[in-house]
């Protein structure tokens, strides 16, 4: 038998999966603080949801030892998984389904089925209800400040380091960073220019959203009149040089979309608190203007700019997005299965 890979990444869709009787616990505490509290982003209106998602797997010869990864959407303040239906899963399989936590910014199903009959299409499919609020600006951005590096939370400090295609630790984005903030009078001013330094020098380009991100430090490798990127690229960017002025940023994910966030605490956070004190703000720094909060309500498929590349064929390898991935031994010289992933709103 050859084990032959099938890892597939759809740039902007993800695969949520889930058991019909798994819930996500909702963080309605929090989202109800956020929506009364005069700092940090508030939340606005509310749109519910379904996220369709799966995979179909056409074995052309017998196939085993099927290995299946797909991410899966979870709670975040702006987001609520209020239900989770399964439309086509074998019965026989919901006990060999597995979740696991990538990390504080994504979770994946994992699925392993011992043989896939030849001629007989295997098929998941789930659907996700969402409720997804848009979040609002702060009613007074003076009062966030850039924290302390030093005592930034556990949480909080990878995202002030090098990922994947976000080189913050290059001597340019510092530069940048110096260069871009250096009149600004405070800590959000600071971050507001960074955005907008990258709208104004970044042309977007269409013709790469289908590909692979390019990274930071590509994008700003040609002359500084034709940088080009999508949304991706320019994310990355604003990430980059965020992360090089040690102000803690990362990449949110969404169907066919990316955007923003960074991390700022407000001035009055009392010593010894445990834990994140600050806020995170979304940018959005491909398309029209929104920093401090985003009008569109979308659903949150990960958060965080490092996962494993599974298909990379090296254990260390990462990449800014969590991929799907399907592997399976079929015999020498057989047919591979022809896999479909499926994801999109209902």
């Amino acid at each position: 038998m050859q084990r032959t890979l099938f890892a597939l990444l759809f740039l902007f869709g993800s695969i949520p999966f889930v058991s019909a009787q798994f819930q996500f616990e909702a963080k309605e505490a929090e989202r109800a603080e956020m929506a009364k509290d005069v700092s940090g982003p508030k939340l606005g209106a509310s749109q519910s949801q379904i996220w369709r998602a799966g995979v179909t797997i056409d074995s052309g010869a017998q196939a085993e030892n099927v290995y299946i990864t797909l991410p899966i959407p979870i709670d975040w303040p702006e987001q609520k998984v209020v239900a989770v239906r399964e439309v086509k899963l074998d019965a026989a399989l919901t006990r060999k389904i597995a979740y696991k936590q990538v990390d504080a910014g994504a979770k994946e199903l994992v699925l392993q089925v011992d043989r896939l009959r030849p001629g007989r299409p295997f098929e998941v499919i789930v659907e996700v209800e969402l409720l997804n609020y848009e979040l609002l600006p702060p009613d007074n951005s003076d009062n966030y400040v850039i924290p302390n590096p030093r005592l930034l939370p556990r949480e909080i400090k990878p995202y002030i380091e090098k990922s994947p295609l976000i080189e913050s630790d290059n001597k340019r984005f510092l530069t940048m960073f110096n260069e871009i903030t250096k009149d600004k009078l405070n800590d959000w001013e600071k971050v507001e220019a960074i955005y907008s330094y990258v709208q104004r020098n970044v042309s977007y380009d269409e013709t790469t959203k289908a590909k692979l991100a390019k990274g930071a430090l590509a994008t700003v490798s040609d002359p500084p009149c034709q940088w080009k990127g999508d949304c991706k690229d320019m994310s990355c960017l604003f990430v980059a040089i965020c992360r090089a002025g040690k102000i803690p940023a990362r990449l949110v994910r969404v169907p066919e979309h990316c955007y923003a966030e960074f991390y700022l605490e407000p001035k009055e956070v009392q010593k010894g608190t445990k834990g994140p004190t600050g806020f995170w703000f979304p940018c959005q720094v491909a398309g029209s203007y929104s920093f401090g909060g985003i009008p569109e309500r979308q659903p949150i498929l990960q958060k965080g700019d490092s996962y494993p590349d599974k298909d990379a064929g090296n254990k260390r390898a990462r990449y800014i997005f969590l991929k799907e991935y399907c592997e399976a031994s079929v015999p020498q010289g057989g047919p591979p299965p022809k896999v479909k992933f499926i994801h999109e709103l209902k």
